[in-house]
Parts: structure tokens; sequence; C-alpha cells
């Protein structure tokens, strides 16, 4: 009984996405800081409070279109912080076969065996060329 209205009040609800879940590490965050004493730690734990009723609207909400619009915004302004990160963990894997310059002119990152020597690099977004030692 208490299994099918749970599943009759979930269903057509927004859930947890993206946001959500970035919103509920605000929340633990704001917890943990609410714990200083003095003014600070009323301000933390009203910070903790708004955190979690956007949260739980968020994922209670039946207007899912509206979410998803939310969380595909939110996605959308991450995105370069998240690609930076994953071009990072990328070339600090390949660091030990490759050695990684930017291009001067469009700031692009190219790879080249290391070992040997002195090269000419010529970017190939841009065409530009640069000299740099692997």
């Amino acid at each position: 009984m208490i299994r099918r209205f749970l599943y009759n009040f979930f269903q057509g609800r927004n859930g947890m996405d993206a946001l959500a879940k970035v919103c509920w590490a605000l929340t633990f965050i704001f917890i943990l800081l609410s714990l200083i004493p003095g003014v600070t730690g009323i301000i933390f734990y009203f910070l903790t409070m708004a955190s979690m009723v956007y949260t739980m609207f968020r994922i209670l909400s039946r207007n899912v279109y509206k979410r998803a619009e939310e969380n595909r915004r939110f996605l959308e302004r991450v995105r370069p912080i998240r690609q930076f990160f994953a071009d990072s963990r990328v070339r600090f894997s390949q660091r030990k076969e490759y050695k990684f310059f930017k291009c001067p002119t469009c700031h692009t990152y190219l790879r080249v065996p290391r070992g040997k020597g002195k090269l000419q690099i010529t970017c190939r977004k841009c065409g530009n060329r640069f000299s740099g030692k692997t």
C-alpha cells in the first residue's frame, strides 16, 4: 500500500538532475559552515534552509519542462569548467609520452611526442608556427 502510494506520488515529478545534485552539495557545505558559532553560523543556517527548500522544490516539481530548461542552462554554464578539468585529466595521464604546448595565438593545446628535441610546431587550428623544446 505504501509502495503504491509512493509510486503514484513520484510519478511525473522532476527528480534528481545535475542542478539538484549541486544544490544538495551546497546544502551540506552550508550545514558544516553553520556550525561556526556567532553571526556567521546563523547566516549559514538560513542559507542551509533556503538551499534545502529550493532543492526539494526542484526534485518534487511537476513542471518537468521548466526544470529541464533550468538544468540545461546550468549545464551550459558549467560546461567550460567541466571541459577544462576533463582536458587537464587527459593531459596529466599522457604527460610521460607527450609534451603539451599552448599556441600563443589561439591558445589551443598541441601534443608533441617527448624526446624529439627542439621542434618547429604548427598549430592545426590557426596555422601559427612557433618553436618548442620537448
